[in-house]
């Protein structure tokens, strides 16, 4: 098998490992934004003001889990279409 065959084979493996990920970070958000707001109902209003720290947090959480599924899905889509170039 050519070098140039194991590159296309590798960046498909790639796109599909990627491709997975992002599905699996998807469920996981559905997860995690049910258990926070669960949290978050529970600290409402804490004299302490975690309710709002911990809001913050839990919400920079749920973007970075976010953004995370869209650069996959990019990688995935960029490995996919590179490999069908070459």
């Amino acid at each position: 098998m050519s070098q140039v065959q194991q590159l296309k084979m590798q960046l498909h493996q790639v796109a599909t490992d990627a491709t997975q990920g992002a599905a699996s970070l998807g469920g996981f958000k559905q997860r995690f934004a049910s258990s926070s707001a669960q949290v978050l109902a529970l600290i409402q209003g804490s004299a302490t003001k975690a309710d709002a720290d911990i809001s913050e947090l839990l919400d920079a959480a749920g973007r970075a889990v976010e953004q995370a599924s869209e650069a996959l899905q990019i990688a995935a889509r960029s490995c996919k279409s590179y490999a069908d170039q070459i």
